[in-house]
């Protein structure tokens, strides 16, 4: 049942600008939330949330997040987050998070931090762990 011809919107020339600035304010959004949930499952502080949040929004102003999945660029966040707090997050705990592959998110890992340059501390530290009866 065709009522007449349907006329296309007429859009003003501050278009593209207004929707730029909503897919931002958009993906900020949907960033702020991703990382909560994420983090909630991770048990980590506000702190390291918010964090995570300030890594967020600068990797999307560099542009970062063009061509990667947005679950792999919050993991990444959320682990430079884990790596400069001194949290005992693994990446492997964010991989089997969001089931993907682990050298996946390390390499986006590596990308966002050397693109922010921030210098994560190194890991793979060894602690000996002694227990109180134990004979050394």
């Amino acid at each position: 049942m065709s009522r007449g011809p349907v006329k296309a919107p007429v859009l003003g020339t501050g278009f593209h600008t207004s929707l730029g600035k909503e897919s931002r304010a958009q993906t900020l959004q949907n960033g702020k939330r991703q990382i909560h949930n994420l983090g909630s499952q991770l048990q980590l502080n506000q702190h390291c949330l918010d964090t995570a949040f300030n890594f967020f929004k600068m990797v999307v102003s560099k542009h970062l997040t063009r061509g990667r999945k947005m679950a792999h660029v919050i993991a990444a966040c959320l682990y430079l987050v884990c790596r400069t707090e001194g949290t005992p997050h693994m990446l492997l705990d964010l991989s089997d998070l969001l089931q993907v592959n682990v050298y996946i998110l390390g390499k986006t890992f590596l990308l966002l931090a050397r693109e922010l340059c921030i210098n994560s501390p190194a890991i793979g530290k060894c602690y000996k762990v002694t227990f109180p009866n134990e004979q050394i």
